[in-house]
């Protein structure tokens, strides 16, 4: 009879453990599935962090390489305009020499004088032309000309006080038309 019970007992354990380590096996699956499953979507998360990193990291490159080559296309530009205003000051006395400009210079004048009123006033001009505005002007005592070889073409006014003057040398008029000449050399250079 203790043979029979223990035989019975050991039958109940085993049948416990086995179910025991049938409940543990089932446990251990369901928490590896778990585990696999959270590192399947941690890995997806990290992922997608390193896809957004990567993108952001891409899109400030471009960013920059974008800027830097618009950077030097400005650079180019203006250093091509800076070079074309060299030249275009460089040719400014051929022009005060030319034949069309000195035929224009009576109505400079008067533009310029105007401004003036009857103030005295005195006349700086290229060396170039300074015979001929003393040939074209007549002073009545209000107008004193000076050559003045800073002035590379052309010719300026000022009043006797120093109140008012008023350059109508040609540097000034190119630069006071840079802005336009520059929109105007790009677009023939670039169309």
């Amino acid at each position: 009879m203790i043979d029979a019970l223990l035989a019975t007992l050991e039958r109940d354990a085993d049948a416990e453990i086995a179910r025991v380590m049938a409940e543990a096996r089932s446990q251990a699956a369901d928490l590896t599935r778990a585990v696999e499953q959270r590192m399947t979507e941690r890995r997806a998360a990290a992922l997608g962090r390193r896809e957004t990193e990567a993108r952001a990291q891409h899109e400030r490159a471009l960013s920059t390489a974008r800027l830097a080559a618009r950077a030097q296309v400005l650079e180019a530009r203006a250093t091509l305009l800076n070079q074309v205003f060299r030249e275009l000051r460089a040719g400014l006395p051929e022009v005060a020499r030319s034949a069309a400009y000195r035929r224009n210079l009576a109505a400079q004048w008067a533009r310029l004088s105007a401004f003036a009123g009857d103030e005295p006033v005195t006349v700086r001009c290229t060396p170039a032309l300074t015979a001929t505005l003393r040939h074209l002007i007549t002073s009545n005592g209000h107008v004193r000309i000076k050559s003045d070889a800073s002035i590379a073409a052309g010719f300026s006014v000022t009043t006797a006080d120093g109140a008012l003057e008023v350059d109508g040398s040609l540097e000034s008029r190119l630069e006071r038309l840079r802005p336009q000449l520059s929109l105007e050399a790009l677009a023939a250079l670039f169309a």
